[in-house]
């Protein structure tokens, strides 16, 4: 995914992070703990987060070097401190056990049906009572405006970038393969999501 994919990404879907992160915080419940948001549509989630939560310890990761370092300038070009970046393989996550109360991966459909083991390495990486929100959406609230401005592009790149619409059906195959069944709910609420408790 190159740089100019993100750039036009970001600039589309940052009227809906105040949302998201609303959406994000009312499930999670805390203003404070640590935070780790994956993949390449990392950030705009994640800077919401920090300007509206200082309590929240915050480390964004991804698998590119070329996304890592562009999520590198972001950060530093909205003078916020304080949020880690690092580079992980999102099949096999380079952090411990139990090590995040919140994880946030928007996008993740991208990556889900590639990778059986996200799910786990998601659940592996929460701390007992965390939170993930993983999936894709606009968030609930926002209004039917801002869609309507931002829809016909998302969908020309979501096409360009190989995504595809998954089904309720797929998503519970995957929760099933991933055998948390117990552990996931699935979210049809600003889009569709994947509420994981541990």
């Amino acid at each position: 995914m190159s740089v100019d994919d993100l750039l036009k990404l970001d600039s589309l879907w940052g009227r809906t992070f105040p949302y998201l992160a609303a959406q994000i915080m009312e499930g999670y419940q805390s203003d404070s703990g640590s935070v780790l948001e994956l993949g390449p549509f990392s950030g705009g989630i994640s800077l919401e987060l920090a300007r509206l939560y200082p309590g929240l310890e915050i480390t964004i990761a991804d698998e590119s070097a070329e996304v890592v370092d562009y999520i590198r300038e972001k950060i530093s070009a909205y003078g916020l401190g304080g949020i880690e970046v690092k580079r992980t393989d999102l099949n096999n996550f380079a952090f411990g056990d139990s090590q995040f109360d919140l994880v946030v991966f928007r996008g993740a459909f991208f990556f889900l049906d590639k990778r059986g083991n996200l799910l786990r390495e998601i659940f592996r990486v929460l701390r007992e009572g965390g939170f993930a929100f993983v999936g894709g959406g606009h968030g609930k609230g926002v209004p039917q405006e801002i869609i309507d401005q931002i829809a016909p592009e998302l969908r020309r790149l979501h096409r360009k970038l190989g995504g595809r619409r998954v089904s309720i059906a797929e998503l519970e195959e995957m929760i099933e393969k991933s055998q948390l069944t117990n552990n996931c709910h699935i979210v049809e609420e600003g889009g569709v999501w994947i509420d994981i408790r541990k």
